[in-house]
């Protein structure tokens, strides 16, 4: 290359810098307008509604979930059939109800009465009125071994799954008070598993091992409570409500926030702001949901179970909404530091300083070593926008869709995310010398936001 071609590149250069320069001082000159003092309110107040409505989309979709989802329905309670608290429970109720409708005592004194009718010894008959208590209680400990493997034994648990799967299939039966369905709702609110298959199963095992008498257990329609909640009984009569309200709660709460946050004059802050308020919520409802469990136990125990198998199914009961709102902070608080990053605050425009410096040197790093990116880089700077807009709303779209919503699919949606921000940021090349020109005032700032 000659000498004047040097020139000539050189002035280009030079001319390119003086351009980019004026065109921020131009920016810069040109005044912000941001909207009045007469937005904020309304927009505080959407933003506020909007954090409030966060718990009551939890407890909505967590009910509208248990009621309308089979599976979810099971997956809740199916695991209370491997708690060995709710096993002792069942246990104790069915040989409760096997003992009030077979009288072991009763049977076992007429038989003792036959045998001795049969003119016996003295010394014999003696030993025999002996022998009849112990008898008594080895068929009663007999029972009560008998209905203490099944309950432990994976049939019972197949048992539990398909008493479940059953009763939600007849959910709207159940809903209206029907007695057959395995999970009953009573008018008290209270809800129970039906024991009168359970019984009918250590019936037929206790005939298979020879206890003939066992025939004459009848039917059983006893009810084991495992909750009690006004809620189920407002359910009976606002099924509908809570399909519908489970539905568009949450696009009601995202409308709140996202025109609250378009009517604040500062939107970046207000995002800030919102997903605090929103991550606020949910410690409150993971906080409602701990001192409900005391209420729940103290409800529950000790007229209608132990404290153990109490706090069993409590647990059970509220995993999903627990989990729901562990996610929703963890979503909102990811949200609030992509907000905070993109402000216009100091600390904000420094970071963003030096995550551009850095790209900024792997980028010439990479040109000295002859691996530049070319005019890829060029056309990639140019879409910019729409590449990071295409990122955001594979980010959203992997969020909004998955299902169940879980604190590390959010972390490491967000970390994917940033990671194809960064390699864009390094992958792109500026037009001139535009490379490293400046960084943007963030999207406080509607002018610089636009030029960046």
């Amino acid at each position: 290359m000659t000498s004047t071609e040097d020139e000539l590149a050189a002035l280009r250069a030079e001319n390119a810098r003086l351009r980019i320069r004026l065109a921020g001082q131009t920016a810069d000159d040109t005044p912000v307008r941001r909207r009045g003092w007469g937005w904020a309110i309304p927009s505080a107040a959407l933003i506020v509604v909007g954090a409030l409505l966060a718990p009551v989309v939890v407890i909505t979709t967590w009910a509208q979930r248990e009621v309308t989802s089979t599976e979810a329905f099971v997956a809740t309670f199916a695991p209370l059939a491997r708690d060995r608290a709710v096993q002792t429970l069942v246990a104790d109720r069915t040989v409760g109800a096997i003992e009030d409708q077979l009288d072991v005592a009763g049977l076992t004194g007429a038989l003792f009465d036959g045998i001795r009718g049969l003119d016996l010894p003295p010394r014999a008959e003696t030993a025999l009125s002996a022998l009849e208590a112990p008898a008594t209680a080895g068929i009663q400990d007999l029972v009560s071994g008998t209905v203490d493997r099944f309950v432990a034994s994976d049939q019972f648990a197949d048992l539990w799954k398909q008493l479940l799967r059953t009763g939600h299939t007849q959910m709207v039966a159940s809903l209206s008070g029907d007695r057959r369905a395995a999970v009953a709702i009573g008018a008290d609110g209270s809800i129970g598993i039906q024991l009168g298959p359970v019984v009918a199963e250590v019936k037929e095992r206790l005939v298979d091992r020879g206890l003939t008498f066992a025939e004459r257990i009848p039917a059983v329609d006893r009810t084991i409570v495992i909750a009690t909640s006004d809620a189920a009984v407002r359910a009976q009569t606002g099924y509908t409500l809570l399909q519908v309200s489970a539905v568009w709660l949450p696009w009601l709460l995202v409308a709140c926030i996202a025109v609250g946050v378009v009517m604040a004059r500062r939107r970046a802050r207000a995002l800030t702001l919102a997903a605090v308020g929103v991550a606020l919520a949910m410690l409150a409802t993971l906080a409602g949901i701990g001192i409900g469990r005391v209420f729940a136990v103290r409800a529950l125990a000790p007229d209608l179970m132990p404290r153990n198998a109490a706090r069993a199914v409590y647990d059970a009961v509220v995993a999903f909404a627990a989990h729901a709102a562990v996610a929703g902070a963890v979503l909102a608080a990811c949200v609030a530091l992509v907000a905070w990053f993109a402000g216009s605050s100091d600390t904000a425009r420094r970071m963003r300083s030096l995550a551009v410096r850095g790209a900024g040197a792997l980028r010439r790093r990479g040109d000295a070593l002859g691996i530049g990116t070319g005019r890829v880089g060029v056309q990639l700077y140019r879409g910019r926008v729409v590449i990071r807009t295409l990122i955001a709303l594979g980010a959203a779209t992997v969020i909004v869709l998955g299902r169940p919503l879980e604190p590390a699919l959010v972390v490491w949606t967000l970390v994917g995310a940033l990671v194809l921000v960064a390699v864009l940021e390094v992958l792109q090349r500026p037009d001139g010398a535009r490379g490293d020109a400046g960084v943007s005032p963030g999207t406080d700032d509607p002018v610089g936001s636009a030029a960046h």
